[in-house]
């Protein structure tokens, strides 16, 4: 379905909302809890409304840029300066991650990963509203926050004008090349052994099997801190493949598509892409200030920025502190508070149980 509006939006159930210029998925009030919970039961997801405010969205945007800018080669406002050749390598190809992708030893070396510069994504973390709504999802007060990334997508129409533009504009163009990856779709989460990506926390090496501690939701968020209409990229999923059609999928693909090595020893898994659930994917826009919620049976991903402003986001995980799979990370031997947090920034106390520093 699309709207008469500028922007068209895929949307299912007819839920829709409109603004002057664009078109946005369903979204709930952060004070409708009952509304928001029973929308993610109902298809996996669910976006939540003003978890940020404008001045908290700018300064989680200062704080990308002061990223990519950091080596002098990208400038904000000179749109020449945002092709490959300058754009910083740690930004994912794929799906426009900010830095290296946060496995948990990998934090040990906090320079390449720029969190201790970056004390608004500390505050995001820790923000109440964002931490309540994790704990109405989950129905569970206790929670630890990973330390997560920040994404970033540039604007695919201003890389096609700066090309028609190039002298060389009859040749390829690999540095104007910087669309993210079209129809990406995996999960985060086996459906064959339920193992999980560590990234933002870090693994209890004292679980057990893994099948066996699976049975609680196991959740991922974004925060949109720019509007992201359908234009300038986003997240997109399959609504409702959760609970059976996730468990019964992964019965009817086991000893296929479940078996191939390079999946069975993964956790990270691309849906295939002659598979039919492909038919269904509805993507998410979103306001500035919004917060999305997704099930990690979900088949999710990106899809690409084709407009002319950028997308900006922040990824954030609440896990349960009874589910023993993970911990948080700031139970590594090597954690020293002075070297990660930003020198003004101080864990409130809120924040300091969600990240493991006081007991709950």
């Amino acid at each position: 379905m699309a709207s008469s509006n500028r922007i068209a939006a895929y949307l299912i159930d007819g839920q829709i909302v409109q603004s002057m210029a664009a078109t946005y998925f369903r979204s709930y009030a952060a004070s409708d809890i009952e509304g928001y919970v029973a929308a993610f039961r109902r298809d996996g997801f669910v976006v939540i409304d003003d978890v940020l405010t404008s001045d908290e969205c700018i300064a989680s945007c200062a704080e990308i840029w002061d990223y990519l800018e950091r080596d002098g080669k990208v400038h904000r406002d000179d749109a020449a300066s945002w092709g490959n050749d300058s754009w910083p390598r740690e930004v994912c190809r794929n799906g426009g991650f900010v830095g290296r992708f946060p496995f948990w030893k990998r934090m040990k070396k906090l320079e390449p990963t720029f969190l201790n510069k970056q004390p608004q994504s500390w505050r995001n973390r820790q923000n109440e509203v964002v931490y309540t709504a994790f704990a109405n999802i989950l129905e569970a007060d206790q929670l630890w926050v990973s330390i997560d990334r920040y994404g970033v997508m540039r604007p695919g129409k201003v890389a096609h004008e700066l090309l028609e533009s190039a002298v060389e504009a009859t040749e390829p163009n690999k540095n104007l090349d910087w669309t993210t990856k079209d129809e990406w779709l995996h999960w985060d989460l086996s459906p064959f052994h339920f193992g999980t990506s560590a990234a933002g926390f870090l693994p209890n090496e004292e679980l057990g099997h893994v099948r066996e501690q699976y049975g609680g939701v196991r959740v991922q968020g974004l925060i949109a801190l720019r509007d992201c209409p359908v234009e300038s990229g986003g997240f997109h999923c399959v609504p409702g493949f959760t609970d059976d059609r996730f468990f019964n999928w992964a019965k009817d693909h086991e000893h296929s598509y479940g078996s191939l090595p390079e999946v069975a020893a993964r956790n990270f898994i691309e849906v295939p892409k002659d598979d039919p659930m492909r038919r269904e994917i509805t993507r998410v826009p979103m306001k500035a200030g919004s917060l999305l919620i997704w099930n990690s049976q979900l088949p999710h991903g990106n899809f690409p920025n084709n407009g002319v402003d950028f997308r900006m986001v922040q990824y954030v995980k609440m896990i349960p502190t009874k589910d023993k799979e993970f911990l948080p990370a700031m139970k590594l031997s090597t954690f020293d508070r002075t070297a990660w947090f930003p020198a003004d920034f101080t864990p409130s106390k809120l924040g300091a149980k969600l990240l493991g520093l006081d007991e709950w």
